[in-house]
């Protein structure tokens, strides 16, 4: 199995922070063996879109291959391995532009997950990330609304940040603002790329609320 090294992986740039694709707990993802090169992953998010920035598709690809050969090679009874790698199954696929291959990982991610609180929260956001993704926003924020109801310590301020770029995205400034207060707010005792992004989001929401509030004048 090959996975990404650490010269394959996108580097962050001075003006935009790099977002680590491990929701949480940096531990998540790096809970599977044999190691994919997923949680090594860092991206560029756009400060308009706030959409991941995929400027060389070539690691991601690697990284697919080996998440890929891992559930070949994984046991189905391993449903929490099995969880984890659809999962990032799903976001590499996504980004890679493959949005029915992305649904159809994520919801294998999710039915793996089981009764595991982690598990659901992160597979159900990457779920509404694919639907959000493909435009399907009333299914996307229902999931997103799920997965914060359920959303343990460590994942809630995950899940608030992508909920808030769902209502980003359909121009909702106020809800927006809010989800990512909450995940400014959850993450402050977090890793420092993780606050960053989120604070990042909600100044990309404030501006956005600022231009609305002009353009009615």
């Amino acid at each position: 199995m090959r996975a990404a090294t650490t010269s394959e992986v996108s580097r962050s740039s001075a003006s935009r922070p790099a977002l680590s694709l491990v929701p949480g707990l940096a531990t998540y993802d790096a809970a599977v063996a044999p190691h994919t090169g997923f949680e090594d992953l860092r991206l560029d998010t756009d400060p308009v879109t706030l959409r991941e920035i995929v400027a060389d598709r070539q690691p991601l690809t690697a990284i697919l291959d080996a998440v890929e050969e891992a559930l070949d090679e994984s046991a189905d009874e391993d449903r929490a391995e099995r969880s984890r790698l659809h999962g990032q199954q799903c976001v590499l696929l996504r980004l890679l532009g493959d949005l029915d291959g992305a649904l159809v990982a994520g919801r294998l991610s999710l039915r793996y997950s089981g009764d595991d609180s982690a598990l659901v929260t992160v597979a159900g956001v990457r779920l509404a990330h694919v639907h959000q993704w493909r435009g399907e926003y009333q299914v996307a924020d229902g999931i997103y609304t799920q997965a914060l109801e359920g959303a343990p310590d460590g994942y809630r301020s995950f899940a608030c940040l992508h909920a808030g770029k769902s209502r980003y995205e359909q121009g909702d400034a106020d809800a927006a603002i809010r989800h990512f207060e909450n995940a400014v707010r959850l993450r402050t005792s977090g890793p420092a790329d993780l606050l960053a992004a989120a604070e990042q989001a909600l100044d990309a929401a404030r501006r956005l609320k600022t231009d609305m509030d002009l353009s009615g004048l």
